[in-house]
């Protein structure tokens, strides 16, 4: 009778992040999402959301919850409760709102940026309780575009000018 030999199998590799994630623009997306890898957005996106690694908001690119990432680029529209692990930038035209907490942060000019900013090596009690009055978004009507320009009423324009 032959018997099998005893195989050691080699242990289970980790899933390797690849190249990334990307959503492109024109997508609306609401719920809790989980990437392992970096992740550029140009979509918009509402709930909660964390990678491992980067997070890229590209310009048409718009998040509205709890954001966690290691490094945190923003192009377009942040707001919430934003923690990066490593860093966080604001480039040219970004915008940034809500609780935010780095230990280390970069702003570009013409950028806007309104929150409660924790710049340290780690995030302090009372800052955690202050990110845990941010309020749910789901039932909260989304933020006004900074770019969308109000249209223009013709007759009311006729009528003024006479």
């Amino acid at each position: 009778m032959a018997t099998t030999p005893n195989r050691t199998e080699p242990p289970a590799k980790p899933a390797k992040a690849g190249a990334g994630n990307s959503i492109a623009p024109g997508g609306r997306l609401e719920g809790k999402f989980r990437f392992t890898g970096p992740l550029i957005l140009g979509a918009e996106l509402r709930g909660e959301i964390e990678s491992d690694d980067l997070i890229v908001v590209e310009a048409t690119g718009r998040i509205e919850g709890r954001i966690r990432a290691a490094t945190l680029i923003v192009h377009g529209v942040v707001a919430g409760d934003i923690e990066a692990s490593r860093s966080l930038e604001v480039c040219t035209g970004g915008r940034l709102e809500g609780v935010a907490f780095s230990p280390s942060m970069r702003v570009e000019e013409r950028t806007i940026v309104s929150a409660d900013l924790l710049i340290a090596p780690e995030r302090t009690v009372a800052h955690i309780n202050k990110a845990a009055s941010v309020p749910d978004l789901s039932n909260v009507a989304p933020l006004a575009s900074p770019r969308a320009e109000a249209p223009v009423d013709a007759a009311a324009v006729k009528t003024a000018a006479g």
